[in-house]
């Protein structure tokens, strides 16, 4: 009896040595254990707005040696536009210039600027612009420079100009009445918006909204050049000024005499070697018949 006792004690002992030996091979060959990450779902990040490239303009090639005097350079925000105001106290340095190439190709308010030396100028007046190709070669009606007749007409025209002394003059008038006047620049384009200091525009006027080119004179003789901007180049609300907007902003400047200059994509404003505003032409600046420069 004890012998069987023995016996099946020793079998238990193996079976349990076996058991051991086959758990612990069993373990070390076991593969290891998949690691699962919890997800977690996030809404998608926005998209970055597209940037948008910023409008490329040439550099004037000549830029005065020494910082202008007697200018001054004033930014006004309306709601449906940006005016850039150009003051210039002594206006007989103020002078119109024809394109060099006149009757063939125009030149851009930088190029004027460059060829006559110049510290600032704007677009002038009334030119063909043949097939809409923006040469602005051919200018139309009078022009007088430094005194010089460069372009005459057989009757009366609208004219914007300045007499020897410095007047600033906008109205109906004759070659022949000009020299009687001692008028010694002269261009053609208009309307006048304000004469004495009164409003000549009624409401916004005919034109619409756009960008502008002005001129203006206060009562000590100061001269206002002003450009603005439109066509909502800088966002919708940008829609441009209408000749009434331009006529009450003089007014409001102190101007007693001012007259439209050629708007919308001629608009242009160059000063101390700088493009002030932002032409809206598809190309930059345009190609025009004459200039308003300050020298």
């Amino acid at each position: 009896m004890a012998e069987k006792r023995l016996v099946v004690l020793g079998c238990a002992l193996y079976l349990a040595l076996v058991a051991s030996v086959a758990a612990f091979v069993y373990r070390w060959n076991l593969p290891a254990p998949i690691r699962r990450d919890r997800v977690v779902r996030l809404a998608s990040p926005a998209l970055p707005s597209p940037r948008l490239d910023e409008p490329i303009f040439g550099a004037p090639l000549y830029r005065p040696l020494e910082p202008p005097s007697g200018m001054r350079l004033s930014v006004i925000r309306e709601p449906n536009f940006t005016a850039y105001a150009l003051w210039v106290r002594d206006p007989r340095r103020v002078e119109i210039v024809e394109t060099r190439y006149p009757g063939d190709v125009g030149e851009t308010v930088e190029q004027f600027v460059n060829d006559w030396h110049a510290v600032a100028g704007v677009n002038g007046g009334s030119f063909t612009d043949t097939n809409w190709r923006g040469t602005g070669g051919l200018v139309q009606g009078i022009v007088i420079s430094n005194g010089r007749i460069l372009q005459r007409a057989s009757g009366p025209e609208s004219i914007i100009g300045f007499t020897a002394d410095g007047r600033l003059i906008s109205g109906t008038y004759t070659l022949a009445e000009l020299r009687a006047m001692g008028v010694t620049q002269a261009l053609m384009f208009g309307p006048t918006l304000v004469d004495h200091g009164v409003d000549q525009i009624q409401g916004a006027g005919d034109w619409g909204y756009a960008p502008r080119t002005a001129i203006g004179q206060t009562a000590n003789g100061t001269v206002i050049l002003m450009v603005t901007d439109g066509r909502e180049l800088t966002g919708p609300a940008d829609i441009g000024a209408s000749l009434g907007d331009i006529a009450r902003l003089m007014i409001s400047l102190g101007a007693v005499t001012a007259a439209n200059l050629d708007g919308g994509s001629s608009a242009t404003l160059v000063y101390d070697g700088h493009l002030i505003n932002q032409p809206t032409d598809i190309l930059g600046e345009r190609y025009i018949g004459t200039a308003v420069l300050v020298k």
